[in-house]
This record gives structure tokens, C-alpha cells and sequence, in this order.
């Protein structure tokens, strides 16, 4: 009978220590896109995006490059797999930074928009920062130059 208490209390404890740590989610990790040697941080909420929901990307990065980030960059967000779920969404990157952006500084950036398409299985989240081409409607970017870029690709489990 002692031992059945003391097996019961132990296992009591033991439920009641696993319930109490706390569950620390993974944010999504966001890396350097191919072929462009600046990058910056991500960070969004909500995390994983959730359709149809208001998403917020705060960006705070480094110009590195020597390249100037100029009064008309703009950051372009695609959200998809092959093809986009929704049309690419396009903000200023000054709107809440100081311009133009000289190599060495810092500069922070947060975006909302609202994602109203639904998501597939597996799907990137690529955000550009460079000066759109005005005249383009597939949202090239002058010389083909991209200034600043971050990459993931989200899988379903």
C-alpha cells in the first residue's frame, strides 16, 4: 500500500512539473535571399500567419552593401507557392525611417496589410526592399537591382 502511494505521489509530481514548463514556440527564421548580399531581421505576427488575418512585419536591418536606400525604395512583400496566394503588397520603406539609408546604418521598418487569400500546404514569404520601376506592372525593380532581402519557406507538418 506504501508503495502505491509513493508511486502515485511521485507520478503526481512529476504531471504537475512537465504542466508547469512552459511551451516556447519556434518563431520563423528568415535568411538571406540568393544573389543579394544584404539582409535584415523578421519578425511577424502572427506567427505562423494565419488567412484571413491582419499581419505586421516589423524589419530592422543593416546596410552593408554600399548601396543607398533612397526616399523611393519600397518594400515588397509575396506571399505564395509557384504563384503568389494574392497580389504582392507594396510600402514605403521611409515612411517610418529616416532617408536616404547610408551604408553602416541601421534602419527599422513595421508593415500591416491584411491576408485574405487562403494558404497551401507550403509556401515562401519573400520580402524586397528596392525602388520599383513605376512603369512595370510585375513589380520589377530598377536595373533589376534588389537593395535588401529576406527568404523562408514555411512546410506544413
Amino acid at each position: 500500500m506504501a508503495r502505491n502511494f509513493i508511486f502515485v505521489f511521485i507520478l503526481l509530481a512529476t504531471l504537475t512539473i512537465i504542466n508547469a514548463i512552459p511551451f516556447h514556440k519556434r518563431a520563423t527564421f528568415f535568411g538571406p535571399c540568393p544573389n543579394v548580399e544584404d539582409t535584415f531581421s523578421v519578425k511577424m505576427d502572427p506567427d505562423p500567419l494565419i488567412s484571413p488575418h491582419l499581419i505586421t512585419f516589423t524589419i530592422t536591418g543593416k546596410e552593408v552593401s554600399g548601396l543607398i536606400i533612397g526616399p523611393l525604395a519600397s518594400l515588397v512583400v509575396t506571399i505564395g507557392a509557384s504563384t503568389p496566394v494574392q497580389p504582392p503588397s507594396v510600402f514605403p520603406v521611409c515612411n517610418s525611417t529616416d532617408c536616404p539609408i547610408f551604408s553602416g546604418t541601421e534602419y527599422t521598418t513595421t508593415i500591416t496589410f491584411l491576408l485574405d487569400a487562403s494558404l497551401p500546404p507550403s509556401y515562401e514569404i519573400d520580402l524586397t526592399i528596392g525602388n520599383l520601376n513605376s512603369s512595370s506592372p510585375q513589380m520589377l525593380f530598377l536595373n533589376n537591382q534588389i537593395l535588401a532581402c529576406a527568404l523562408t519557406t514555411i512546410t506544413s507538418s
